[in-house]
């Protein structure tokens, strides 16, 4: 049930969204772009911009911890069926909590927080129907896009072409939400995190209703055998 296209949509527009209000309003530091943290970290160093370049590598470690944490969850909690919700619930909890605090209180607090469950996204979050995807950037959609369709212009292949419109829709869903949360950021401020928090919470009700919908099949069809 974390497959589902729409669930896709939802969370590619959530990583879109999420960096440009991080790069934003908190200095041009990103929680799930890597490695534009890493390209400005050098340009921190270079300049002895201390403080911003030890916050880059604070989020970066915890982004890395994140992606741990995700195949410990992985080995955990895969016993239920919404072990996964469980992660997002997470990130609700995160964004509103980033939301309604002061923007005074510490990034140290608020950025590594968000990293963390942006990685937890990221990883647990990795399929859309039979192919793998990433939903907090777009590059690696974007390769296999253009790859795709390619090579089904190539062989005419409807599979091939067929996968990489699905790609182009999650690229196109990443960058309405980079635009979103660019111009929202400048109109609510910190305010804005409430936007991908609804999304998430949209995201949450969406896979908790394909489970039960999955269980209660699978419960009428145990009944109808026994």
């Amino acid at each position: 049930m974390n497959r589902k296209v729409f669930l896709a949509w939802i969370l590619t527009f959530v990583g879109g969204f999420t960096d440009a209000y991080t790069f934003m309003l908190y200095g041009n530091v990103f929680v799930a772009g890597q490695t534009g943290n890493i390209i400005f970290l050098a340009v921190n160093l270079i300049n002895h911009q201390w403080f911003e370049g030890v916050l880059k590598i604070t989020i970066i470690l915890t982004f890395l911890i994140g992606m741990i944490f995700s195949a410990v969850w992985t080995k955990l909690m895969d016993k239920t069926h919404y072990w996964r919700v469980y992660s997002l619930v997470f990130e609700l909890l995160i964004m509103f909590l980033i939301g309604i605090i002061p923007k005074a209180v510490s990034v140290y607090f608020k950025l590594p927080l968000l990293a963390f469950a942006m990685a937890l996204q990221y990883c647990l979050y990795d399929q859309v129907n039979n192919y793998s995807y990433a939903n907090v950037f777009t590059t690696a959609n974007l390769k296999k896009a253009t790859l795709n369709l390619t090579a089904g212009i190539l062989y005419k292949k409807t599979s091939q072409l067929k996968s990489a419109i699905l790609y182009y829709q999650l690229i196109a869903c990443f960058i309405v939400g980079a635009i979103f949360g660019s111009f929202l950021s400048h109109i609510l401020g910190i305010r804005a995190i409430v936007i991908p928090a609804g999304c998430i919470l949209m995201a949450i009700i969406y896979h908790v209703k394909k489970i039960r919908n999955k269980e209660s099949i699978f419960n009428s069809y145990r009944q109808d055998r026994t």
